[in-house]
């Protein structure tokens, strides 16, 4: 007798823990456990509700085993049909059930994993025991990463620049429109054809140890790769230049730092290097012309720019020559003569005249001015051409006077 008592109290006991330790567990879990019953009626029912109700859902476990179309009414209008009829099915199937669901809480829209094992019951109900989660910042973030990952896409898809991607051995896995348009070495379907480690141009052309940098855990590099493709001036290739690309080749890195992709971008450069090349001619040869070439602000006559011939025709330096205004150079200017020259030369878009020109050492000459009027980035520049016309005066008779209009 005594031994079963004391048998019988350590039962109890034991009782006693289990519940206390389910009861540790259930206050642990992040979510309300729940007993639900679907009755052969088609009512529901709570039996069992965590205190944890409250909070997640904002109704009390005694409201809910009360009247369970509480829970009901909760439900997004949106997601209602789609929870009974998953709720019918499941309690057909008895399989472990999971959903993601809207419950309006409040007016305000939070979602929730809804996931619980059926069990048939003596009376042919259907009896659920199950966990209720909030999963509204999970879903937030996923709507974020959608949106990010679609703007992404867009900005690699729809960009201008040619960009593709390869994998951590070199293999193209992806490109956008403007790489195959553009750079014409690359297919529909080619994905993985094309190695850029293997590539002979890049190779050939100096930069396979800067471009392996990347590749073993570098940072991102910089360089312009000649492509046979060539870009004619004229008939029969004459002046064909290779089309240039600017590359910039950068790693993607995982969380441990290991290069799991790169990403290739390429700017055509060849129209761009045309144009400084043509600019830098053009600029030789203005300044090697046997003229003298100004260009002069055109509101307080400041001397924007002059050629090397116009520097030795006055005896200064391009910096000194720079620094001064037309009213410097030519003598017969006052302020209010200049301001009705520039009139009459806007209304006249340019013009032709005869003046004087002096130099540092205050020797005058006389020139013939050949003056246009250009407007650029809102200002307005006369650009002038003026030629020592000393010689001709010498030889005309009768002698003229050297004074006259200038630029």
């Amino acid at each position: 007798m005594a031994e079963r008592r004391v048998k019988k109290q350590q039962d109890e006991r034991n009782v006693v823990d289990w519940r206390k330790k389910y009861q540790r567990l259930e206050e642990n879990i992040p979510g309300m456990v729940f007993s639900m019953t679907l009755h052969p009626d088609r009512r529901c029912s709570f039996s069992y509700v965590s205190k944890d109700a409250l909070e997640l859902i904002g109704l009390s476990p005694e409201a809910l085993t009360a009247d369970a179309a509480l829970f009901l009414r909760l439900i997004h209008p949106a997601d209602r049909e789609r929870y009974e009829q998953s709720l019918h099915h499941n309690s057909g199937t008895f399989s472990p059930w999971r959903m993601d669901l809207r419950l309006v809480i409040n007016g305000l829209v939070r979602w929730y994993d809804f996931m619980a094992r059926p069990e048939p019951d003596w009376d042919g109900a259907v009896c659920w025991n199950g966990l209720l989660f909030d999963i509204t910042a999970r879903k937030e973030a996923e709507k974020l990463q959608i949106r990010t990952t679609s703007l992404l896409d867009g900005i690699f898809t729809q960009n201008p620049y040619p960009i593709w991607i390869s994998d951590r051995f070199g293999n193209l896995i992806q490109m956008n429109r403007a790489c195959r348009d553009t750079l014409k070495r690359f297919e529909d379907g080619a994905a993985g054809g094309y190695n850029i480690l293997l590539d002979s141009r890049i190779r050939e052309q100096g930069f396979l140890s800067m471009l392996r940098s990347v590749f073993d855990g570098g940072g991102t590099v910089h360089f312009q790769l000649e492509h046979e493709e060539r870009v004619g001036r004229g008939q029969d290739g004459e002046g064909d230049i290779p089309s240039v690309f600017e590359v910039t080749v950068a790693p993607v890195k995982d969380e441990r730092g290991m290069v799991t992709s790169v990403i290739v971008m390429y700017n055509d450069i060849t129209e761009r290097l045309r144009a400084e090349t043509d600019l830098r001619l053009t600029q030789y040869c203005i300044d090697h012309a046997s003229v003298s070439i100004f260009s002069i602000e055109d509101q307080d006559g400041r001397v924007v720019s002059a050629n090397h011939h116009a520097c030795e025709s006055l005896g200064y330096s391009r910096e000194e020559l720079t620094s001064l205004t037309v009213f410097d150079i030519d003598p017969t200017f006052t302020r209010e003569r200049w301001l009705e020259h520039r009139r009459r030369m806007r209304a006249s878009r340019g013009g032709i005249i005869e003046t004087v020109h002096r130099r540092k050492d205050g020797t005058l000459f006389p020139v013939e001015v050949s003056i246009n009027i250009l407007e650029f980035e809102g200002k307005t520049y006369s650009f002038s051409f003026a030629v020592d016309i000393s010689d001709r005066k010498k030889v005309e008779e009768p002698p003229q006077d050297l004074a006259g209009e200038a630029t």
